[in-house]
């Protein structure tokens, strides 16, 4: 592996000292190839948070930051930024349950029957089980499941719930008070030592509970344990730790606001979470997501070293880790900021950028309302006019400028849509548009030239509020949307095969413009109404193919 990494680095070098022979273009081009080569090989098995293949990619960020003459900003000089993430659990070895009848042995149950759904717990017990229906609590409506139970019962036993699930109808008088939080809480309330509950699907109730404070099992088969009367148990978990690391370079023009230039370098390692991909596990490269942002940062970072235009700033160059498992990386970051947050004057974030449509020519730029001063976005406008920029004003996304923005840091998010290989092993570097990914470095290095000369951005609130707005939603048609359309309704970028999309017979380019009663206008209005389905649900979607208007039955699943 060393051997690779050094001849890729050897190349490079050679790259800058000889290709200007050949022309600009064609070295920085080439140069963008190389960083997106080396980060989306197989070698680098996907680059998931804490993997050797990650190890490697950051080996690779630091040896380029080295030879553009960046520095670390650490006092202990070190190019890396650490965070520890949860990444799974450890089930002690001692954890045993068992049922009896009194004056009877107890029959240990086959680990394999039951899961505890705490990420940490440690508790011992031998108690009375006591049955209690679903565990619904709720005397605003007239029910209480355990009105037929003694108190006495209740108090230091086990509950065994029949059902961890909430009422299945969402309209029932009881669908507010049969989420298993709230079933947890109530146990443990009244001195419940544990939860025992059936579910047909133990892992969809575990993000619930894994804070709970008692011990919650769960079985997919109750089989005759209702029938029993005593549990005894060991029951022990705790939390996995896993390390990332943010590659950090610095540039310290001694100016006295910095201006952070990010991309995440981690993608989904062989698709263990996140990935879209059907089948077989494989690696997933993440060509455009985002070995295509990380190259874009390390050639501005070349940028903003060879040329004299910006010395009003310092910048920092930061490639995040954890950004696909919940922007682990640049929360650490903005929490444990090597220099005083307060002094940041802006942030770019680049997350997609390799994609730029040829026909379409269309880029991304979300943020532009968090501040004022991306009115120069206008200007720049009129100079690349090969160029459609399509701008969002909300500083809120699924990448790593969120964190900054909640910080009340100006922050831009660039990007140039998702297409069919997006969280798929088929993510690869040939299918790159290196003269698009080029212009939008030229783009990038004049709106970076013109702030330089405006001192101070100032930071603005963008109007939506993002926890209150943003719908929830559980079911999906199973598509690729096409952030590019500004048209009406959610047009289509790609189906994934069979899912509700392709058992609709659906297609690319079919523009969805109504789902149930709900008129699609954009993508919000497109959440919104997925958010009024759950899994069963059936209704009716109208889509446009061209000329034709259709009415499609879909059943989510």
């Amino acid at each position: 592996m060393q051997t690779i990494f050094k001849q890729t680095l050897a190349f490079s070098i050679f790259l800058i000292l000889f290709l200007p022979l050949f022309g600009q273009q064609l070295e920085e081009e080439f140069l963008l190839k190389q960083h997106i080569k080396y980060l989306s090989d197989d070698l680098l098995e996907g680059r998931a948070t804490g993997s050797e293949g990650a190890k490697l990619a950051q080996d690779y960020i630091i040896a380029q930051f080295k030879e553009i003459g960046l520095t670390p900003i650490s006092e202990e000089d070190s190019w890396l930024q650490a965070f520890d993430f949860k990444d799974g659990r450890t089930l002690g070895e001692q954890n045993q349950l068992a049922f009896y009848q009194k004056n009877k042995l107890p029959k240990k149950i086959a680990q394999e029957n039951w899961t505890i759904l705490n990420d940490n717990i440690n508790a011992s017990f031998d108690a009375n089980i006591v049955s209690v229906g679903n565990g619904i609590y709720a005397p605003e409506v007239d029910h209480n499941d355990f009105e037929k139970i003694k108190p006495s019962k209740l108090n230091k036993a086990v509950w065994l719930m029949q059902d961890g699930h909430s009422d299945p109808n969402p309209h029932s008088k009881l669908a507010p008070f049969g989420d298993i939080t709230l079933k947890v809480k109530y146990a443990q309330q009244n001195g419940a030592q544990a939860v025992f509950l059936k579910s047909d699907d133990c892992s969809l109730l575990q993000k619930k509970v894994t804070s709970s404070n008692i011990a919650v099992v769960c079985f997919e088969e109750l089989g005759e344990i209702s029938k029993k009367t005593n549990a005894n148990a060991t029951l022990e978990v705790s939390p996995k730790y896993t390390r990332g690391n943010n590659v950090l370079g610095y540039l310290d023009n001694g100016a006295e606001n910095t201006v952070v230039i990010g991309a995440h370098y981690d993608h989904l390692g062989y698709g263990e979470k996140g990935s879209l991909h059907v089948g077989e596990p494989a690696i997933h490269n993440g060509a455009d997501d985002n070995a295509s942002g990380v190259a874009l940062v390390i050639e501005l970072a070349r940028f903003l070293k060879q040329d004299t235009c910006c010395s009003n700033n310092n910048y920092l160059f930061v490639c995040f880790s954890g950004e696909e498992l919940g922007l682990l990386g640049s929360n650490s970051f903005v929490k444990n900021p090597p220099f005083l947050l307060s002094s940041t004057n802006y942030m770019l974030n680049f997350d997609m950028v390799g994609r730029l449509d040829t026909s379409e020519q269309t880029l991304i730029i979300n943020g532009t309302g968090t501040a004022i001063d991306w009115n120069t976005l206008d200007e720049i406008d009129s100079v690349f006019t090969s160029i459609n920029f399509k701008s969002n004003p909300s500083g809120v996304g699924p990448s790593d400028h969120t964190q900054f923005y909640f910080n009340d840091i100006p922050a831009l998010h660039f990007f140039t849509g998702a297409h069919e290989d997006y969280h798929r092993p088929s993510d690869d570097e040939e299918k790159i548009n290196y003269d698009g990914l080029l212009t939008i470095q030229k783009v990038v290095a004049k709106l970076i030239t013109n702030l330089d000369k405006t001192g101070k951005i100032v930071f603005q609130k963008t109007a939506e509020s993002p926890a209150e707005e943003t719908p929830r939603f559980t079911v999906g048609l199973g598509v690729i949307p096409d952030y590019l359309f500004d048209g009406k309704g959610m047009r289509i970028d790609g189906v994934r095969e069979g899912k509700v999309a392709d058992k609709a017979t659906m297609l690319k380019g079919d523009i969805v413009t109504k789902m149930g009663v709900i008129e699609v206008v954009d993508m919000m209005s497109y959440m919104k109404a997925l958010s009024q389905f759950k899994k069963g649900d059936s209704t009716t979607v109208v889509i446009k193919r061209g000329d034709q208007t259709m009415e499609k039955k879909v059943t989510f699943f």
